[in-house]
């Protein structure tokens, strides 16, 4: 290979694997578990903190604290891709800003006590193995999360959103999985 296609296969794994990265974020914040596990090859391991095993053990972590979570937006910024010399695997660090509305009486530590929702903020970074596998593509091969920065706070300056706004949903009945309009249709109002 010369450099242009080495550049080339480079720059289409990094879109892969942001693409993965991202799918990721959506799932969590939209509960959506499959899109998660579909993130990771099988045989994974992500040490995320307080969880550290297999994907199908993240995915059950995930769920029961995310019971107790009302709104959930991960930010990632500052992605950086390193390949090993034959394009197998990939170092890949992402920063990450967490931001959840929690339900204190979940029992959730971080969370705290009370009867208030409170906000939380996580500054992490993904610190990513991703491996490229014939039959799966780019996914994550291993996961730890490092930590940054920890904040709490209540949410009695939160501004009540207005009802005829189109509301969030951390489910599959969000605005994000609509239906598309027909491609003859012109545009109007919301789905």
């Amino acid at each position: 290979m010369n450099d242009t296609e080495i550049e080339l296969k480079e720059l289409l794994a990094e879109r892969a694997i942001s693409g993965v990265l991202l799918t990721y974020c959506q799932g969590v914040d939209r509960r959506s578990w499959d899109q998660i596990r579909d993130c990771y090859h099988p045989g994974a391991i992500d040490s995320h903190g307080a969880y550290v095993g297999d994907v199908d053990g993240l995915i059950a972590w995930l769920r029961k604290r995310h019971d107790h979570v009302l709104s959930s937006v991960h930010h990632l910024s500052n992605v950086s891709v390193r390949f090993t010399a034959d394009h197998r695997f990939a170092r890949v660090e992402s920063y990450c800003l967490s931001m959840q509305v929690v339900d204190p009486s979940s029992g959730d530590a971080f969370a705290g006590t009370g009867d208030e929702p409170v906000f939380t903020e996580v500054m992490s970074r993904y610190v990513d193995t991703f491996e490229h596998r014939e039959d799966g593509g780019w996914r994550i091969w291993r996961r730890d999360c490092v930590f940054d920065w920890m904040r709490r706070r209540n949410t009695g300056d939160f501004v009540e959103i207005d009802k005829s706004w189109t509301p969030a949903r951390r489910d599959e009945h969000d605005l994000l999985f609509a239906p598309l309009p027909p491609t003859d249709q012109e545009p109007s109002g919301r789905p």
